[in-house]
């Protein structure tokens, strides 16, 4: 039966999959040509620019003097514009530092705003290849300054966003949400050959940026002869979405439901470029950013909802499809547990037990990453933005590592005891079995996934192995073998490993950096402590199933183990009333240190008390003895 129900299932999931599929959002055009961009003159500025500001650290005083020449240059560039200086404190890499976001608005009819943002500081002196966006940026106000638009046009340079961090864009994203219908951010425009160009929509939350705005600046790109690189492979999408972390500033600004794309020549998260400018792709990159603007500013132009399903063979397959897939997956795999579940229970298994032992190997991860969400709240660890950094951005001194160890102190502690303390004070037993265990680990993955099913279901289609696999290596399954168990540990991690390495190796961020990387995430608030619940489970889920598979020892001093073998009785957490494996009786003081003295003979137990003494225990929550004598014939149901 739960086979028909489970390729059922199957068959429906196909079913949703083909029928669910759907044509891409056709991009918008403009009437306008885009000639009146001075591809040249841009060119020009960039070179004079790299040359007068070389040092423009977040926060440093070049950047404040390139924030004070682009202020003046938008006032020439666009006479009619409101030109404003936004000024707050922040952390940067080199710690809390006065910004400074410069803006000109060039009003239009009332209504939503369209957005020009370019990001002017850089990590490294020089950095022309990176000035090109605020270059890009002075020319297209330039080129569009003595024009009216129907929308309310703002240009707005930020800063705080080299290498990560995103400090300005996380402002203007706080400032302007929900009054803009689109925005354009300007990312290294050097035109670097070996790279096609690339438009990206990624965010730092659940949702992507609006598609038809993504497929617009694309469809740009090819009017300048510029051919942008294709939709992301079906990995790389499931990983932006599942483990989401970009360096663009598109990322925030999608997070804060502005829909948003970056136009670059060096990738959706690349660091800081210090490249070669190519002059004439340069200048086309420029037109294409103006062919888009054009064409957002339509009086049709609708940008759309922004992006919640996966791109396959140039079609869509939407986020509700997804959702019914997954909910396809996990329906027979639940109900056979269930009906196992319940069999357990009749034989007697404690199956809270088990669950609150998992539950206990959760809160180690927990209580370490809300210390270090307090850290970064109080001001101990910095620079904690919301936003990641990239590797070129990071600096792991002393103090990082001290903080890193004292996490890890924190974690394995509160773990150890945690673990017992939930396990006795939840289900009255010290030690569960390994089905008890099993049963537990799959309770917790799967209340993980339902809550991510409605969250963002692409992260929990990555925990949909282990799903399956943990539990499975946890039941005592005597055909399994030590290696099949290890193997089937190593499959539920696959895919979160596999994911979490492409977006490190996406953001350049080295084995030395990973874990003060990690502190950064959570303390900045990246890791919102909802999440970190959810990470906490899935780390508690995989803590406990690897020590499931550790053979267990015994403590010579107890005579106990740390986990119950297959065939084990539990031990009798009654200090009054000891029960060892080998032997009921105490050790004789009389025999020789070295031998095993004989049982004391016992009396001959009457079958009515026993039965009344066992039924006593079990009411009071105890785990009943193992009768001492059963008469022939008989039946006593095992604890």
């Amino acid at each position: 039966m739960a086979t028909r129900i489970g390729i059922g299932a199957l068959l429906l999931a196909a079913l949703v999959a083909v029928f669910s599929l759907r044509a891409l959002p056709r991009p918008l055009t403009a009437d306008l040509p885009a000639e009146a961009y001075d591809g040249a003159a841009a060119a020009r500025m960039n070179d004079a620019l790299a040359a007068r500001f070389p040092n423009r650290r977040a926060g440093s005083p070049g950047d404040a003097a390139l924030a004070d020449f682009v202020a003046d240059e938008f006032r020439r560039a666009v006479p009619t514009a409101a030109i404003r200086k936004d000024e707050f404190d922040a952390d940067t890499p080199d710690g809390t530092r006065s910004l400074i976001n410069v803006s000109a608005t060039l009003p239009g009819l009332p209504g939503p705003e369209i957005l020009v943002v370019a990001h002017r500081d850089a990590l490294r002196p020089g950095s022309a290849a990176e000035l090109t966006a605020t270059s890009a940026l002075l020319a297209l106000a330039r080129a569009v300054g003595q024009n009216r638009f129907r929308h309310t046009v703002q240009f707005v340079s930020t800063t705080g966003a080299s290498g990560g961090g995103l400090t300005g864009a996380t402002r203007l994203a706080r400032a302007v949400k929900g009054g803009v219908s689109a925005a354009i951010v300007l990312g290294d425009l050097s035109g670097d050959r070996s790279r096609p160009p690339q438009v990206a929509s990624w965010a730092n939350g659940t949702a992507a940026g609006s598609l038809r705005l993504q497929r617009t600046l694309e469809t740009a790109l090819r009017q300048e002869n510029l051919r942008p690189s294709d939709s992301e492979a079906l990995w790389r999408q499931l990983v932006r979405r599942g483990l989401p972390a970009t360096v663009g500033e598109q990322g925030e600004l999608n997070q804060a439901k502005v829909p948003s794309v970056i136009l670059t020549s060096q990738g959706a998260v690349g660091s800081a470029s210090s490249g070669v400018v190519d002059g004439s792709r340069f200048a086309a990159y420029g037109r294409a950013a103006l062919r888009g603007l054009l064409a957002a500013d339509e009086p049709s132009a609708r940008i759309g909802p922004p992006q919640t399903g996966l791109i396959i063979a140039d079609r869509e397959l939407p986020g509700w499809a997804l959702r019914v897939l997954l909910l396809c997956l996990l329906l027979p795999l639940t109900g056979g547990v269930l009906v196992l579940s319940i069999s357990l229970a009749r034989d007697g298994i404690n199956l809270l037990a088990g669950l609150a032992w998992t539950l206990g190997c959760a809160v180690g991860p927990l209580i370490a990453g809300l210390v270090a969400i307090g850290a970064g709240r109080s001001g101990l660890v910095w620079p904690a933005v919301p936003a990641p950094f990239a590797g070129t951005a990071l600096h792991t001194g002393a103090g990082a590592w001290v903080f890193v160890v004292v996490l890890l102190l924190v974690l394995v502690g509160s773990t150890v005891a945690a673990r017992p303390f939930l396990t006795r004070e939840i289900a009255g037993h010290h030690r569960p079995t390994r089905p008890a265990v099993a049963f537990g680990v799959f309770a917790v993955l799967l209340a993980t996934i339902v809550a991510l099913l409605v969250l963002d279901p692409l992260a929990a289609y990555l925990l949909v192995p282990a799903l399956a696999a943990w539990p499975a290596a946890i039941s005592p399954v005597p055909v399994s073998a030590p290696l099949h168990k290890l193997g089937l540990l190593l499959v539920g991690l696959l895919l979160p490993a596999a994911a979490a390495i492409t977006v490190v190796s996406d953001l350049h961020v080295g084995i030395t950096q990973l874990p003060w990387w990690l502190v950064l995430l959570v303390a900045g608030g990246h890791v919102t402590p909802v999440a970190m619940l959810f990470v906490s489970l899935v780390v508690g889920a995989a803590v406990a199933t690897a020590l499931s598979l550790v053979p267990p020892v015994r403590n010579p001093f107890t005579g106990r183990r740390g986990t119950l073998a297959d065939d084990e009785e539990p031990i009798d957490p009654d200090p009054e009333e000891p029960w060892h494996p080998e032997h009921d009786g105490p050790w004789d003081d009389a025999e020789p240190w070295g031998t095993e003295p004989e049982p004391a003979p016992e009396e001959p137990a009457d079958p009515i008390d026993d039965h009344r003494r066992r039924r006593e225990r079990r009411r009071e929550g105890r785990r009943p003895r193992r009768p001492v004598d059963r008469p022939p014939g008989s039946r006593t149901r095992r604890a």
